[in-house]
């Protein structure tokens, strides 16, 4: 491969809300509106932001940008203290959780909205008792949680009602082609219509898959 065509993907892992690829206007929308402060969060009963969908569509990199942003949208200042990530293991009990979530919600928090933030990655991993202690760890205003999975229908539902549902599903063609034409624009590839078209269409929908794709595409035509 030319060293023209050789790339570092991550210049193309999203930093803010802004660059993820959204599979629907509606889910954009949901997320700017909690980190725009347009409304109120936490509010009435919700603490939580639930991101639903397919592999593939930057649920886990979205949640981790969340924290921040919705800090900086409060207070105009960075997360003093970076948002504790569990990685949620298959068969999680309750007290697993529990003591996860209360040993930092024990500590006063150094951000300057006074919140603490969660992120539980793959909540579906977590047992039926599990998920009901997290739906009793989501009735506060001292905290604010973002929760992935690849399987809401395996979510308790009264902890989905704690929580704003953002649909994270494939993205259409369309909508990742800006992102294949800036790779292939970075790799000096030129990109056709029909040759972007192959390209998206091997992605199945999937973010992660673009810039890799491409990358594969330019070594096939440097050969």
């Amino acid at each position: 491969m030319n060293r023209s065509n050789k790339m570092n993907t991550n210049n193309y892992t999203p930093v803010t809300v802004n660059d993820i690829v959204y599979g629907s206007e509606e889910s954009k929308l949901r997320i700017e509106e909690i980190v725009d402060g347009h409304i109120p969060f936490p509010f009435f009963g919700k603490c939580a932001i639930l991101l639903y969908g397919t592999f593939g569509t930057g649920k886990t990199t979205l949640a981790k940008i969340i924290p921040n942003a919705i800090e900086v949208g409060k207070t105009k200042e960075e997360l003093a203290m970076e948002a504790e990530f569990i990685a949620c293991q298959q068969g999680f009990t309750g007290p697993q959780v529990m003591t996860l979530i209360q040993k930092q919600m024990a500590v006063s928090s150094f951000n300057a909205s006074g919140l603490h933030y969660f992120i539980l990655d793959e909540v579906d991993n977590l047992t039926k008792q599990a998920q009901q202690s997290l739906k009793s760890a989501l009735n506060t205003q001292r905290a604010i949680f973002v929760l992935t999975t690849n399987n809401i229908s395996q979510l308790d539902k009264g902890l989905m009602d704690r929580c704003v549902l953002v649909e994270m599903n494939a993205a259409k063609p369309a909508q990742l082609s800006p992102l294949a034409k800036q790779v292939a624009n970075d790799m000096n590839v030129v990109l056709n219509d029909i040759d972007l078209h192959s390209v998206i269409a091997a992605c199945n929908g999937s973010v992660r898959n673009v810039a890799y794709n491409v990358a594969r595409f330019a070594r096939r035509k440097s050969i």
